[in-house]
C-alpha cells in the first residue's frame, strides 16, 4: 500500500525531522511512500526515504514513488535534482508527467495538478504537512477527501485547514 507524503513548499527545514519520522513510521509498517518531488515537504520525504540507513539502500528506495509533473528529471527544481538522481539509481520509481522543462506557467500548473491527482489516485493514505497557505497542497487534500482516502494533516506554524476539510481529516497542530 502507498502513503502519499505531501505538503507546503515553504515548510521550514526545522520540520524535516517530523516528516522523516512519519516516513519512517509508515515504512516500518510495510507501506511504500509517494511524494511529488518538489521542495519543502516533498524534499524532506524524499530525503527520509534515502537516509533510512537500511542496507541495502535499494530496499528502501524501491518502496518509493515520485509523481512528477515533468517529462524528465531536468524539470524538477534544481535543489532536488541530486536527490531525484540518487533516488532513481537506488531503485526508486518516477511516474513521469506531461510538462516539458520550461513549459509556460499554465501548462506547468496543469501538469502539477495532474500530478497531484495521480498521486491521490494511487494512495491508500495521504499525509500533508501544511505551512502558511498552500493552494496546491489544499487541492491535493481536497482530492483525497473527495475520493474517500484517509487524510492526516499536520498544521505547522500559522497554517489552517478550511472548515469543509477539517471535519474530514485527522488534524494535528505544531507551533
Amino acid at each position: 500500500q502507498l502513503v502519499g507524503v505531501i505538503g507546503s513548499r515553504s515548510l521550514p527545514e526545522s520540520f524535516a525531522p517530523r516528516v522523516a519520522s512519519v516516513v519512517s513510521f509508515f515504512l516500518s509498517l510495510g507501506f511504500s511512500i509517494a511524494s511529488g518531488g518538489a521542495i519543502g515537504a516533498d524534499s524532506f520525504a524524499l530525503s527520509a526515504m534515502l537516509d533510512q540507513g537500511v542496507c541495502p539502500e535499494r530496499a528502501i528506495a524501491s518502496r518509493g514513488v515520485i509523481f512528477s509533473a515533468w517529462q524528465s528529471a531536468s524539470g524538477f527544481p534544481a535543489s532536488v535534482r541530486p536527490q531525484v538522481a540518487r533516488f532513481l539509481t537506488s531503485g526508486g520509481q518516477v511516474v513521469w508527467g506531461s510538462a516539458s522543462p520550461g513549459s509556460p506557467r499554465q501548462v506547468a500548473v496543469s501538469a502539477l495538478l495532474g500530478r497531484n491527482q495521480r498521486l491521490v489516485s494511487a494512495c491508500s493514505i495521504l499525509v500533508a504537512f501544511l505551512h502558511g497557505y498552500s493552494r496546491g497542497s489544499l487541492y491535493t487534500v481536497r482530492q483525497a477527501v473527495s475520493r474517500g482516502v484517509p487524510v492526516i494533516v499536520f498544521l505547522c506554524g500559522d497554517a489552517s485547514l478550511p472548515g469543509d476539510l477539517a471535519s474530514h481529516c485527522f488534524v494535528m497542530h505544531f507551533p
